[in-house]
């Protein structure tokens, strides 16, 4: 939000960037696990570390899953959230230029 001499105006281009960033977030915790599942799962597969930990990886793997499915889940619930703020700005300030200019 911006503030003139006489006018005030709602930027939704921050909202934006705000989902922005938290797509790239989501992509990039995605892309350590899978670094770090990988990594691990080499370790079982070359027999550097006890063939169990192969079963305890997978497990974490599915926890990992799970938690993060319910995390993107939250977030694309705040984003529709953050849209209908975003719409409900716009709108808001169409109807104040509208009211301002006599016409309805």
């Amino acid at each position: 939000m911006s503030y003139g001499k006489n006018h005030v105006s709602f930027r939704p281009e921050a909202l934006d960037d705000v989902r922005g960033q938290t797509s790239s977030q989501q992509e990039r915790y995605r892309e350590i696990w899978d670094g770090v599942h990988s990594e691990l799962l080499g370790l079982v597969e070359r027999g550097e570390v006890d063939a169990s930990l192969g079963g305890v990886l997978e497990e974490r793997d599915q926890e990992f899953r799970r938690q993060s499915n319910r995390f993107d889940d939250e977030v694309e619930s705040a984003k529709r959230s953050g849209e209908g703020v975003k719409n409900a700005g716009i709108e808001g300030g169409h109807a104040m230029r509208r009211s301002a200019s006599g016409s309805h």
